[in-house]
């Protein structure tokens, strides 16, 4: 799915230091009252690094389908992912330090569970090829309606069969 970037790493090595303390500095001036999901949310980041691993089977995917753009809007899904279920988790513990509830906080842990199955299907997915088959299209599309003409420099399309 994802290759070795180091890039995400540190970007979320840095964010999961910044909602360490965070959550520190907001339970300290809470008066003694604590959130698990405050407390959680550091380990998110965390945890969403684990595709930047260089782990051997993805690496080896990756290259054989030669997806770079897709492998790009994988890694853009599934950072916005991990964002938005540490934005939710941090909002969740601040309105029970708060002590009252909101039905709004229920929407980001699902909409991060459709970021990540989003990502993973992209990164996963093939292309679909010329003929509407799922493979990766090949540059020769002789079996397409319109073909080249043979001898013809400017590019024109003409149907099979006809010289233009």
């Amino acid at each position: 799915m994802f290759t070795l970037d180091k890039k995400y790493l540190v970007r979320n090595g840095a964010a999961a230091v910044f909602l360490l303390v965070f959550a520190l500095i907001y339970e300290h001036f809470s008066h003694g009252v604590i959130s698990g999901y405050m407390l959680g949310a550091w380990l998110i980041p965390l945890a969403g690094s684990i595709p930047y691993l260089d782990i051997k089977w993805l690496r080896q995917r990756q290259a054989a389908e030669n997806g770079e753009q897709r492998c790009a809007a994988a890694s853009g899904l599934w950072q916005l992912g991990i964002f938005t279920l540490s934005q939710g988790f941090i909002m969740k513990g601040i309105i029970e330090i708060y002590g009252t509830t909101n039905r709004w906080t229920a929407v980001y842990i699902p909409a991060a569970v459709l970021l990540f199955i989003a990502a993973a299907g992209v990164a996963m997915g093939k292309r679909k090829g010329p003929r509407g088959d799922r493979s990766v299209p090949s540059e020769d599309h002789s079996g397409s309606f319109m073909e080249r003409a043979p001898g013809k420099q400017s590019g024109a399309l003409h149907p099979p069969g006809r010289e233009g």
